[in-house]
C-alpha cells in the first residue's frame, strides 16, 4: 500500500493524573485564594464558610475536609500571604553586602514596601479585625499567636548571630530584641493607617536605624 505522504498527528498526551495528596493541596490553594477575594470584600467577620467555598467552586463539605473553621483558614491566609514574604525578607537581608546595620536597612526598607500598596493595607486591616476577634476568642487567640512566634524565632535567631559577627553582647535577650522590632512594625503601621499625614511610612527605616541598628553598631555608619 502506498505511503500518502501525510505525517501521522502526533497523539496527545493524556494529563497527568494528580495525587490525592496533590489535588488537597490545589484545593487548599484556591480556598485561600477565594477567601483573601471574600475578606477584602466583606471583612472576617461579614464573611461565611459558604461565600468562601462557593467563590472557589467548592462545597460547604470541601472547605470543612480542609480547614476546621473559617478562622483558621484567615490565619493561614496570613502566614501564606504575610507571614512567609517576611520570612523571606528576613533572609535575604541576611545575604546582602555590607555591615549588619546596612543590611538591617535594606531588610527594613523592602518591609514597609507592600503597605505602600493597597492591598498590603488591607491585608493589615484583616489583620488588625483578627486581633479585634483574638481579645474575645481564646481559641482564635492561639491561632493568632502563631503568626508572630515564627516571625519571633527567625528575627530572634538572626539578631544572635549579628551580634556574634561584631563581637558584641546583646544588651537584652535576641528574642526580646525580636519583640521589640515587631512592635515598632506594628505600631508604626497602625499609626500610618490612622494618621497617614502625621506618621509617614518615610518614617521606617530612620526609627529603625536609630533605635535597632545602633544597639549592633552604636556609632553611626
Amino acid at each position: 500500500m502506498a505511503h500518502s505522504g501525510q505525517a501521522t498527528p502526533p497523539r496527545s498526551r493524556a494529563p497527568k493524573r494528580l495525587t490525592r495528596k496533590e489535588k488537597q493541596a490545589e484545593t487548599r490553594a484556591r480556598l485561600l485564594d477565594a477567601a483573601e477575594q471574600v475578606f477584602l470584600r466583606s471583612g472576617l467577620q461579614g464573611s461565611s464558610v459558604e461565600e468562601i467555598a462557593a467563590e472557589a467552586g467548592f462545597t460547604r463539605g470541601a472547605f470543612y475536609s480542609n480547614f476546621k473553621s473559617k478562622e483558621e483558614l484567615f490565619v493561614e491566609l496570613l502566614q501564606d500571604r504575610v507571614y512567609r514574604q517576611y520570612a523571606a525578607i528576613a533572609v535575604e537581608a541576611q545575604a546582602q553586602p555590607g555591615s549588619p546595620r546596612e543590611r538591617l536597612r535594606w531588610g527594613i526598607e523592602r518591609l514597609k514596601a507592600p503597605y505602600e500598596k493597597e492591598d498590603g493595607r488591607w491585608l493589615f486591616r484583616l489583620w488588625l479585625e483578627c486581633l479585634t476577634l483574638a481579645t474575645r476568642d481564646e481559641e482564635f487567640r492561639r491561632l493568632a499567636a502563631t503568626f508572630w512566634s515564627g516571625n519571633r524565632e527567625l528575627i530572634a535567631e538572626q539578631t544572635k548571630e549579628v551580634f556574634e559577627e561584631v563581637g558584641r553582647e546583646p544588651p537584652v535577650p535576641p528574642k526580646q530584641i525580636a519583640t521589640a522590632m515587631i512592635a515598632l512594625d506594628i505600631g508604626l503601621v497602625v499609626q500610618h493607617v490612622v494618621d497617614p499625614d502625621q506618621v509617614s511610612l518615610d518614617l521606617y527605616v530612620p526609627l529603625f536605624d536609630l533605635l535597632i541598628g545602633r544597639l549592633v553598631a552604636p556609632d553611626t555608619e
